[in-house]
């Protein structure tokens, strides 16, 4: 082909697929542009080709590096490795390689009023290996979420207390972080929480020395599944065995300090010690359930987790208050609760 010929088709190409580029980036989606950029892309391509065969000695020429001193006859290879990394980095989507795409993705929402959200998990793969099946609880915060408390434990189908399948180290060993304050600095310390997640603790039903039911200085069987407490969304993996010719509850219990509301404020049960006495409670713990059915043991199933009520605002029982009117924010806590099982075949 021409070269002159050859040279103006290009340019002429690269004008075209330069502004297309460029609504694209700015602008919400349209298929006509889209249309006409994939359409020129194309024709671009197979111009290239034909430019590649006009000059194939001179661009061979160029990435041999004939002629030239050792050192720049590294360009062509370094030119090739370095285009390799940064598409590599732009495909897995590299935090710091998308931020040109993240901001007119930005640009372009804006613009028809549309908001896009990424969600970042943490896993929580606990310490116990033992099982035939394989429970997750996904929880997506919502935005209510503030650090709060969890405990996540199975029963069967008679609301029996089986095993605890995940609860937060500072509520196994009642050892907080920021226990207590010496001076101006907080130091670890044991403080007692019976109010944080009252239904798990009847529900397990051991007493400590002090005759609460919540853990006191760890327990033997709360050791292989203690975790840190989640700071953003995540997804708890545990095991545990089943019957598969029974049926069961998966149960999530969930609290968080300082949540008051106009149902339960600071000074609303003078009387009572453990809430107005400690100045970290707020709203009750939350519990959220779902069954298993054996159906669900035949393949790998997906429940969303339902509330079904919230424990004493204290912890003085293990009754589930089953009216959540009077819960505001707590319910914000979480948008979303998912529970997977899948059994393993052996």
């Amino acid at each position: 082909m021409n070269r002159r010929l050859l040279g103006n088709i290009l340019i002429a190409l690269l004008l075209i697929l330069s502004g297309s580029g460029v609504l694209m980036y700015f602008t919400p989606f349209e298929k006509n542009v889209a249309s006409l950029h994939t359409f020129f892309a194309l024709v671009f391509i197979l111009a290239m080709v034909f430019h590649i065969i006009n000059n194939k000695l001179p661009l061979s020429n160029y990435i041999k590096g004939k002629r030239q001193p050792k050192l720049k006859k590294l360009q062509s290879p370094l030119v090739l490795l370095i285009v390799l990394i940064v598409s590599t980095g732009l495909y897995f989507d590299t935090p710091i390689l998308n931020i040109i795409y993240n901001w007119g993705n930005q640009i372009r929402n804006e613009q028809i009023g549309k908001t896009e959200e990424t969600f970042d998990y943490q896993i929580i793969e606990l310490d116990k290996t033992i099982g035939n099946h394989e429970i997750s609880i996904e929880l997506k915060k919502g935005e209510g979420f503030q650090y709060p408390l969890f405990a996540v434990w199975a029963e069967d189908a008679k609301g029996n207390y089986i095993e605890t399948l995940y609860i937060s180290r500072v509520i196994s060993s009642s050892t907080f972080d920021y226990g207590k304050k010496v001076g101006e600095n907080w130091e670890s310390s044991i403080v007692r929480r019976p109010e944080a997640l009252p239904y798990w603790s009847h529900k397990r039903g051991i007493k400590a020395s002090d005759g609460l039911y919540i853990p006191l200085n760890g327990a033997p069987d709360l050791d292989a599944v203690s975790g840190a407490t989640p700071t953003s969304n995540f997804v708890m993996k545990s095991k545990t065995n089943f019957d598969t010719n029974s049926n069961y509850r998966i149960l999530v219990e969930v609290n968080q300090s300082y949540d008051w509301n106009e149902y339960y404020t600071k000074d609303k049960f003078p009387e009572d010690k453990i809430y107005s006495g400690s100045g970290q409670v707020g709203q009750p713990s939350l519990v959220y359930s779902s069954e298993i059915k054996p159906t669900d043991f035949n393949d790998t199933t997906y429940k969303i987790m339902k509330l079904i009520g919230h424990g004493h605002h204290s912890g003085k029982n293990g009754k589930l208050y089953t009216n959540v009117s009077t819960i505001t924010t707590a319910k914000t806590i979480a948008d979303r609760i998912i529970l997977t099982l899948t059994s393993r075949a052996y």
